[in-house]
């Protein structure tokens, strides 16, 4: 079963986040109370617990690695393989797979500088909202339009 292991909300830049249990998703916007809730094709960050995982036991440190921010740390579902624009349904609230990935800075990188491969480039995805909802820590994500 895939599923939400956490949930974080960023209220402003530079700061850390908070994690909650619960969140409201807001149609065309993002998380309620996040500042990149403005619409476009990021309103969401996804990785997966998998590479989440993966990062804390890398010896070198990606740059991206102190600068990513997640809202949602998600199992079960393999984020590279889906393509563009697949829906994952969290309790009423769908979740569009943009076609944006995740920008690299191999100049700044020692992970790129080492010849090592960094998994944020595939496993890290951005979502629209295309339907509003809340969700919780635990709830079920159901692939559709895959």
């Amino acid at each position: 079963m895939s599923s939400v292991v956490h949930i974080i909300c960023y209220s402003e830049k530079a700061l850390p986040g908070q994690m909650l249990e619960k969140a409201s998703l807001i149609k065309d916007c993002g998380m309620q109370g996040d500042y990149h809730a403005t619409g476009g094709e990021r309103q969401i960050t996804l990785i997966s617990k998998k590479t989440k995982d993966w990062m804390g036991f890398q010896k070198i440190k990606g740059v991206c690695f102190s600068k990513f921010h997640e809202n949602i740390l998600i199992e079960g579902i393999i984020l590279e393989a889906m393509p563009d624009y697949a829906r994952l349904e969290i309790g009423k609230a769908v979740l569009e797979l943009s076609p944006i990935r995740k920008k690299c800075y191999p100049q700044l990188c020692e992970l790129d500088q080492n010849k090592k491969e960094c998994l944020l480039k595939q496993e890290v995805r951005f979502a629209r909202v295309i339907t509003g909802g809340d969700i919780a820590t635990g709830m079920e994500i159901i692939l559709s339009g895959v």
